[in-house]
């Protein structure tokens, strides 16, 4: 890469920087308020821990219970959350086949539920950015241990830009390493001044850049990284100089936004909407813990005169005074109603948690609940979520398992595809909480109408009744409603031959 497009790329990541620029004083608001870990907007003091501003913590708990509802919903390592089936139904039931898919779909299973990929720790993170921020950013790359490996990228060190789509196709990362890191990484590719540290300051930071953008200058039919559809360029921005150049077959990060105005390029999410009930509820916290502490501790009045020594209000404290006067050392009365404050506060915390989600997903303590009402309230759910539900499966869940097949794939972490089959007819669907309570409503409908025409079948079913019903349908369905693995059913052909079989005995 040449000097002019190094810095046609700087000139970039300047330009995407200021278009950021109005979202940052609202993002460092937030973050100080709910969540100063996520505080990397400015520098701050390692010897400060950022909850300066912080005088409640409900904000911050409405937030945990958010993210945490959402990764049970959406990616629960304890639940099917995807599955990999054939695009041809007929292709499906060739031999071979169904042993395929059921154990690319373990392995899937298996790289995110791993503790050495980090996609749960990841997600979780990516869950807090989107309630919180309303954008987020997570990394997908090839791991040589695991397959791939999951991180969050704190959207302080992301800007991003969309196609004509509105789907983000662009984004600069710009990130600092230590001298060692840099060198361990690159090598010597590693500017002069940068291999020169080495030796003696290691721990220096080297400021990188990481730009991944569509290429529009490739050959689809030509050869090489340098003809993938996505470029990937890390430049050393401090001496301009260019790490790395390589690309991608697909976008490996996933930027999903929780809801997003016409024009606008990052999202909007629950905090956003937050924040003014939380400034007026820690403004709140900090002036009832003043009123609290002059109610136990109030100022005191005394006389000009007619003391001696130091005033002592401590406990135990001695104070002496001129004898024969009448000069008394008092308190100035403070008249505060705390409870008044606590209710005004109470109002607030509600508000927030509202906001957050927390009463539609978080249901206060009630007693057990039959499968009818269990599916009622997930329906509520389904309404409140399907929106943001939506986005995020477009954005975030149907990318990334596309990611992760292909990755697997071309790392040898799936085996070789069977004869017949291309990774185009394979498809990831993303059984969504919609998907799933759709199918426990035909699951539950299928089971009433079953209960209501069993009067009716009795002494092997005189009247013909079930002859009104597809057995062979009802059994596959009744699979695909409870997710079971597809290779626990025969082909239909092999079924058909075993019926014959049994019919010429």
């Amino acid at each position: 890469m040449d000097e002019e497009r190094i810095q046609r790329l700087l000139a970039r990541w300047r330009d995407l920087e200021s278009a950021r620029e109005p979202w940052l004083s609202s993002w460092e608001e937030l973050s100080d308020y709910v969540l100063p870990r996520k505080n990397g907007f400015r520098r701050r003091s390692p010897a400060r821990a950022g909850d300066e501003r912080i005088y409640d913590s409900t904000p911050c708990h409405a937030l945990d219970l958010l993210a945490s509802a959402l990764g049970g919903l959406l990616t629960n390592p304890a639940l099917p959350w995807f599955s990999v089936r054939v695009r041809d139904k007929d292709l499906a039931d060739a031999e071979g086949v169904r042993a395929y898919v059921a154990e690319a779909t373990q392995r899937l299973t298996a790289l995110f539920n791993s503790e050495a990929s980090g996609f749960q720790a990841a997600v979780h993170e990516l869950y807090l950015d989107v309630a919180l921020l309303g954008t987020g950013a997570l990394y997908v790359e090839a791991d040589a241990g695991s397959g791939a490996r999951f991180s969050a990228r704190p959207l302080s060190e992301v800007v991003i830009a969309e196609s004509p789509r509105g789907v983000v196709d662009t984004v600069l990362r710009r990130y600092e390493l230590t001298v060692r890191q840099a060198c361990a990484q690159w090598g010597a590719a590693c500017s002069e001044a940068t291999r020169k540290k080495l030796g003696d300051k290691p721990e220096d930071k080297v400021e990188i850049l990481h730009a991944v953008f569509p290429r529009a200058d490739r050959d689809p039919l030509g050869l090489g990284c340098r003809h993938f559809p996505f470029a990937s360029v890390y430049v050393e921005t401090a001496e301009a100089r260019v790490l790395e150049e390589s690309g991608y077959l697909e976008m490996p990060y996933m930027v999903p936004r929780w809801s997003k105005a016409a024009g606008e390029v990052y999202g909007r999410g629950p905090g956003l909407t937050a924040l003014s009930d939380i400034r007026v509820l820690n403004a709140m916290s900090r002036t009832a813990l003043m009123a609290a502490e002059k109610m136990s501790d109030p100022p005191l009045m005394v006389p000009d005169d007619g003391f001696l020594g130091q005033i002592h209000s401590g406990p135990g404290g001695l104070s002496y005074y001129r004898a024969g006067t009448t000069d008394r050392i008092e308190a100035l009365p403070v008249a505060v109603d705390l409870k008044a404050t606590e209710s005004m506060m109470e109002a607030r915390r509600e508000s927030v948690r509202r906001i957050f989600l927390n009463d539609q997903l978080q249901p206060p303590g009630s007693p057990a609940l039959s499968a009818t009402e269990a599916l009622i309230r997930q329906s509520e759910k389904m309404r409140v979520l399907g929106p943001v539900l939506g986005r995020l499966q477009t954005e975030f869940l149907a990318p990334l398992l596309t990611r992760a097949c292909n990755v697997l794939l071309r790392s040898g972490h799936l085996p070789p595809l069977p004869p017949g089959l291309s990774r185009e007819d394979l498809v990831m669907d993303y059984t969504s909480p919609v998907a799933r309570a759709q199918k426990q409503y035909e699951a539950q409908t299928l089971a009433q109408a079953m209960a209501y025409v069993a009067p009716f079948v009795k002494d092997n079913d005189p009247l013909g009744v079930m002859d009104n019903f597809d057995a062979d349908r009802i059994a596959r369905h009744a699979v695909e409603l409870f997710g079971a693995p597809q290779d626990y059913l025969r082909p239909e052909d092999r079924v058909e031959e075993i019926r014959r079989g049994r019919a010429g005995r």
